[in-house]
């Protein structure tokens, strides 16, 4: 698979003005992300460090994009990275939306559930317990109306059951060992 070098990552992210607050947090992501692959490495399982690594830089890079102009940021991250040559690693961006995780199943490649956990566990910045992230979604999404709050709930059962997962091949438990 093609992966974006990262000098071409940091030019995404600045022509698409990604703020401090979104770099924080994908800076966290990528930092739980890198840990549990190396740990799932470690443990003998074959897995791509490096697109683990950028995918999970990258997986809100249009956030704020989308925000301004009303799109699904993880969608949108596929066809930027597709038209920039980079149309698997692009599949893996679009797989770290919520609601993606109902449709993950054995053919789902690790390093995409990977950032799609990483991304769960982290809440401005710090690392977050499963629960506390899903009671934060229905807490503040939740209150948009019905049909986010359902979206939500209809998520929860597989997160934790990626949950369990990842930790598994890892063999590390949910509060990953003390990382900060």
């Amino acid at each position: 698979m093609k992966i974006p070098p990262m000098e071409e990552c940091e030019a995404l992210m600045a022509e698409f003005e990604v703020p401090e607050h979104i770099r924080k947090h994908t800076e966290e992501v990528r930092k739980v992300s890198n840990f549990l692959a190396k740990k799932i490495s470690s443990n003998g399982k074959k897995i791509d460090l490096g697109l683990v690594d950028r995918a999970s830089l990258m997986h809100d890079f249009l956030k704020m994009h989308c925000i301004k102009n009303n799109c699904r940021h993880a969608l949108e991250a596929g066809k930027v990275m597709a038209g920039r040559g980079y149309a698997e690693f692009g599949e893996v961006l679009k797989l770290h939306g919520l609601e993606e995780v109902n449709n993950f199943d054995s053919k789902t490649c690790l390093e995409a559930k990977i950032v799609w956990y990483a991304d769960k566990r982290v809440n401005h910045g710090g690392i977050v317990s499963l629960k506390a992230r899903y009671d934060y979604l229905k807490q503040r999404y939740g209150s948009m109306g019905e049909q986010k709050l359902r979206e939500i709930l209809s998520t929860e059962k597989s997160a934790f059951g990626v949950e369990k997962e990842i930790l598994g091949l890892a063999k590390v438990k949910s509060d990953f060992g003390g990382l900060k």
